[in-house]
């Protein structure tokens, strides 16, 4: 298959595991907001906040907030990655950015976790395909230090 940016060595869409494993701080803070308000809004609801059925709720509200957030996220965001020879390429909503892979470096402290650019950005996919594109960077920069 071939991309303007070369040929695409790997190409995949994110999966609801990956979206559920990987999320951003500000998708965790989002849901983490969204749980806040749910729990207000059932405290004023219940006026007794130590009854079982308040705990049932409150319980229920999380795991299905957790549950299903992230069939949100790809129905939302349709993530999907692709490597080429020489790029990232990372299309969410529609929107396709290239990112050269000599800006690319994994974080060490996350393995989905990538400085792209100079910034922080988790890539919300699978191992398999995160060893491809550490497998391809790896290829990169050994170019780069016989130059």
């Amino acid at each position: 298959m071939k991309h303007e940016y070369g040929e695409v060595l790997y190409h995949e869409k994110a999966t609801y595991s990956d979206l559920f494993l990987r999320k951003d701080a500000k998708m965790r803070i989002m849901e983490t907001v969204l749980f806040v308000i749910i729990m207000i809004l059932l405290s004023n609801f219940f006026g007794d906040r130590d009854s079982t059925v308040f705990k049932v709720i409150a319980i229920a509200s999380a795991v299905a907030l957790v549950g299903l957030a992230p069939f949100f996220y790809k129905w939302r965001l349709r993530p999907t990655y692709t490597v080429t020879k020489s790029h990232l390429i990372i299309n969410i909503r529609g929107q396709e950015t290239a990112y050269p892979l000599t800006q690319v470096e994994p974080i060490i402290e996350g393995r989905h976790m990538y400085r792209i650019n100079g910034k922080r950005m988790p890539l919300m996919i699978s191992h398999k395909f995160l060893a491809h594109l550490n497998e391809r960077l790896h290829v990169i920069n050994r170019k780069n230090k016989r130059r």
